[in-house]
Formats: structure tokens, sequence, C-alpha cells
């Protein structure tokens, strides 16, 4: 049997009617995301004159987030449409600038054993240094002109 202990879930309940579903903070009834969502709107009638803050638009949950914010401001009359529009129009620039954006760390964007990978150059240098020495290499460079020119232009000068 198996008496392992069942994980808190999140008891958000989405827009669609489902449960969010993911692990609840400890001691709490909701993710981290969840969580933050529920707080937010709590200081927000506790404290209705606070300014407006955006998230960090580091990600599409943030700029949705911040979408939601505005559209909570605009309907609470919180901020006025013509600075509502200006704050949506960036976040429509955020939202298409994503594909450009690079927050998060590299090993979290790839596969583990595409960032386990050594790079190419790394790979060069260690093969490099497993070849033995060329012995031609230590002998002295040969000179730049030949004997002759350089005893035909000192004859001529």
């Amino acid at each position: 049997m198996n008496h392992r202990k069942k994980i808190p879930q999140c008891e958000h309940i989405k827009a669609n009617g489902l449960r969010c579903g993911s692990p609840a903070l400890r001691q709490r009834r909701y993710c981290y995301f969840h969580f933050c969502a529920h707080d937010l709107r709590r200081r927000r009638r506790q404290h209705p004159n606070a300014p407006f803050v955006l998230p960090l638009l580091e990600d599409a949950n943030s700029i949705q987030m911040a979408i939601q914010q505005v559209a909570e401001a605009v309907l609470e009359e919180r901020i006025d449409n013509k600075r509502a529009g200006l704050v949506l129009f960036a976040l429509q620039t955020a939202a298409c600038n994503l594909k450009n954006t690079d927050f998060e760390p590299k090993q979290l964007r790839e596969p583990e054993e595409q960032s386990s990978a050594i790079s190419p150059i790394v790979e060069l240098l260690l093969r490099e240094m497993d070849r033995p020495p060329d012995a031609d290499a230590f002998k002295k460079p040969p000179a730049s002109e030949p004997k002759e020119q350089m005893s035909a232009a000192s004859s001529s000068a």
C-alpha cells in the first residue's frame, strides 16, 4: 500500500470552471500564482488609492496579469482611459517582443542533454591539447626574404 501524504492542491477555480490543481503553498489554499493574485486583490480593497504598479514584464504570464490589472483599474476608475490605452499598447509591444527576450537561464530554456554538451570551441581546444606536439613547430621560422634577394638589394644600393 502507498501511504504517501496527498499534496494539497490550489483551490482556485478558473473561469472555465476547472480547479487550478497546482500544488498549494504550505499552509495556504492557493498555489504561488493564485496566492499572489488573491493577495493583490485583497490589498487593493484595503488601499483603493494605492498607486497602480505593473509586474515585471518578463513572460507571457506576467503580461497577461498586467492586462488583467489594467482592465480592473479601468473598471474601478483608478486609471483614465487614455492612460489605460497607452499601458495596453506597451503591453502589446511587450507581448510581441517576447520572442526576442532571454530572461531564463540557459539550462531552463534547453533540454538537459543540450545544455550539458561541450561547446565546439572547447572540444577543439581539448583535441589540440591531446595531440602530440609537432616537432617542426619548434624550429626557427624561415627568413621573410630569400638570401639571394637580400644580397642583390645590398649590392645595388
